[in-house]
């Protein structure tokens, strides 16, 4: 290879793919470092893995990932959850409990039973955990794992003004105080929806990567409410995972903001 290179007058050697670490190639290195000439590589890792990928360094070590992960810096978790915290502690309080009384009086008149309805969703790294709610249905239906459709038999009348205001929505900041729930994330499904949602997916459950929200991205894109075909599925999941690819401040903030906006002016796919 010397004699080539000097008789050619090589200034440049390219290797058309990522070398595997054998004899040949340490030989290759080694005799272009020796003799000046510049070793360049074709990277080909995103062709053999069929996905883009990102370089990070971490405590010293340098490592290929597969996507960009803002929340795994140390850092962006602690502006979130101090964000969390600012925003879940008062509506606990002080909002909570008066929500509380006048949910509790609407159900004694038009649905007696149990003022919150607990359910079994997956979190992060799907681990389960459960969630709170205010009881919008009627307590004697037995149809759990169905979606909630527009004009739903099971609602309550007053039901239905609590969940197109995400009324029903607030105790999940009891959620949030005890880290199960972030205020922006992925709305956390229920068990059997997982299963059946990652069957159409692939790349479904990247979107565990990061803490469920009370709201998120794909809601304040008007992507929420019952998920009738595949394709509202494929939206949603899209908005996630775009979210915990390029979470920053600024977008975490307008995603609250935008959401304040949308319980004033409820989107038609509030039901």
């Amino acid at each position: 290879m010397k004699k080539v290179i000097r008789e050619l007058g090589i200034t440049q050697v390219i290797l058309l793919e990522f070398p595997l670490f054998t004899e040949i190639n340490r030989n290759i290195i080694r005799i272009c470092d020796q003799l000046g000439i510049r070793l360049l590589i074709v990277s080909d890792l995103e062709e053999k893995l069929r996905h883009s990928v990102t370089h990070f360094e971490d405590d010293g070590f340098r490592f290929i990932g597969l996507r960009e992960e803002p929340l795994e810096n140390p850092l962006n978790r602690f502006f979130k959850r101090a964000i969390d915290l600012a925003i879940a502690l008062p509506v606990v309080l002080f909002i909570f409990p008066i929500l509380a009384v006048l949910v509790w009086v609407a159900q004694r008149y038009q649905s007696p039973g149990p003022l919150f309805h607990a359910q079994t969703r997956a979190g992060m790294q799907n681990r389960q955990f459960i969630i709170f709610k205010f009881r919008t249905m009627r307590p004697d239906h037995d149809e759990l794992a169905r979606q909630a459709r527009d004009r739903d038999e099971r609602v309550y009348p007053l039901g239905k003004w609590f969940r197109k205001l995400s009324i029903d929505e607030v105790p999940q900041f009891w959620n949030v105080l005890r880290g199960d729930m972030s205020i922006v994330g992925p709305r956390p499904h229920l068990i059997e929806h997982n299963n059946q949602f990652s069957r159409l997916m692939e790349n479904y459950h990247v979107r565990a990567f990061v803490k469920p929200g009370i709201t998120g991205l794909a809601q304040v894109r008007g992507f929420r409410g019952e998920a009738r075909n595949n394709s509202d599925i494929e939206n949603r999941v899209a908005c996630d995972i775009e979210y915990l690819e390029n979470w920053h401040l600024s977008l975490e903030c307008g995603i609250i903001l935008r959401t304040f906006a949308q319980l004033i002016v409820p989107p038609r796919t509030a039901y």
